[in-house]
């Protein structure tokens, strides 16, 4: 009997345990914390930052879009492309792209995408990054990238 309520309990645990680890998100800081919002950011940061050897690039970005301020979120989503311990992989540099907000780091991150991916990027995904870049220059030597 004292086996089978074990085993109960373990497999309501197990069952529940995905949605009890939802319940808080990654570096979260409540609104009600006395803080004020470019406060409660630099935390979220500090928190990114001091994990930034064991997270995931996933995990990173949704930290990233608990940003109140965006630019502090873009800068969220530069150490999710940069400096985790994880590099991202081209779909998640593909989605730091789509996520960043403002033309110079947009198309920052749009060129690292195409260096790091150069030759793993289909010639429509390179004249794409290419063509999303904010500044004409950028996108003319993209493109001139891409047909390399």
């Amino acid at each position: 009997m004292q086996k089978f309520k074990f085993i109960l309990i373990a497999a309501f645990l197990f069952m529940h345990l995905p949605f009890l680890s939802e319940a808080q998100p990654l570096c979260a800081v409540s609104k009600n914390s006395n803080l004020a919002i470019d406060q409660r950011d630099d935390q979220r940061l500090k928190c990114l930052k001091s994990k930034k050897s064991t997270i995931k690039v996933a995990q990173c970005l949704e930290a990233a879009k608990t940003m109140e301020y965006s630019t502090n979120a873009e800068e969220a989503r530069l150490l999710c492309l940069y400096d985790l311990r994880q590099q991202p992989s081209k779909k998640e540099c593909l989605q730091i792209v789509k996520n960043m907000e403002y033309p110079d780091s947009g198309d920052e991150v749009r060129w690292e995408c195409l260096r790091r991916f150069s030759n793993s990027l289909k010639p429509a995904e390179c004249r794409q990054l290419a063509s999303g870049m904010a500044y004409p220059a950028n996108g003319d030597r993209a493109k001139q990238f891409c047909e390399q």
